[in-house]
């Protein structure tokens, strides 16, 4: 209770709380929502890229890939682009590959700007209410003709209450926008490092097939090339 005001009266007395209630709940809203995202999307990328190293390297690419699908998490999908464009060159596996990194920071971003509008804006609106609240408290008393507490207490309560409202919401927005700003530097340098171990080794595994492919060749090759006459080799001799 607010002296003879309830906070529900306050809220109906005040569009600026009603505005700042709203943004409260857009604010815990997109939080909660995020808080999900990076709660069931985390992810050992060490640890999962070791294991997918290891298949690789194995040759056996169609278990590589079917690791890569089975995998929630960010760097399984970036992972499987690389695996399903290993045949290209290396200029076109690396856009595929800064592209694949480039749609998972657009997805982490996803609703961030929200609240960074709120946190922005939450104080604004806040001191908004507060220049409202007093112009009311001056207005009643020129209407009452006197500066009585009980006449002024309505816009001081908006003004008292509009400006903590935006404080806290901002507040809430502020934080936890910073938090998952850092989630995401993390997790896009996380990325970036399985992407240079893919290349590592795709860049083996380029040299042993090119290996195998001299070696075939020179075998044919030598398979190939006519042998000298028994009876001119004889002659020579």
């Amino acid at each position: 209770m607010f002296g003879e005001m309830s906070m529900i009266q306050m809220f109906m007395a005040s569009p600026t709380m009603i505005v700042l209630a709203i943004c409260s709940i857009v604010t815990v809203g997109f939080t909660v929502e995020r808080l999900f995202y990076f709660h069931t999307s985390s992810h050992n990328t060490k640890a999962y890229m070791k294991e997918l190293v290891a298949k690789m390297k194995s040759g056996d690419l169609r278990t590589a890939i079917e690791f890569t699908q089975r995998s929630k998490a960010p760097v399984g999908r970036v992972m499987l682009q690389g695996l399903t464009h290993m045949n290209r060159s290396r200029d076109e596996l690396a856009q595929r590959l800064d592209t694949a990194i480039d749609l998972e920071t657009v997805e982490m971003e996803r609703n961030l700007g929200v609240l960074g509008t709120m946190s922005n804006i939450a104080p604004l609106l806040g001191l908004f209410g507060t220049v409202v609240g007093i112009i009311r408290a001056f207005a009643d008393i020129a209407r009452t003709g006197s500066g009585g507490g009980a006449v002024v207490a309505m816009g001081v309560s908006e003004a008292l209450l509009t400006t903590a409202a935006g404080i806290i919401v901002a507040v809430i927005a502020t934080v936890f926008f910073n938090v998952f700003v850092r989630r995401i530097r993390t997790r896009t340098a996380q990325l970036e490092d399985a992407r240079e171990s893919f290349f590592s080794v795709w860049g083996q595994l380029q040299q042993k097939r090119q290996k195998a492919t001299t070696g075939r060749t020179t075998q044919t090759t030598q398979q190939s090339q006519p042998q000298p006459d028994e009876s001119l080799a004889t002659v020579l001799s």
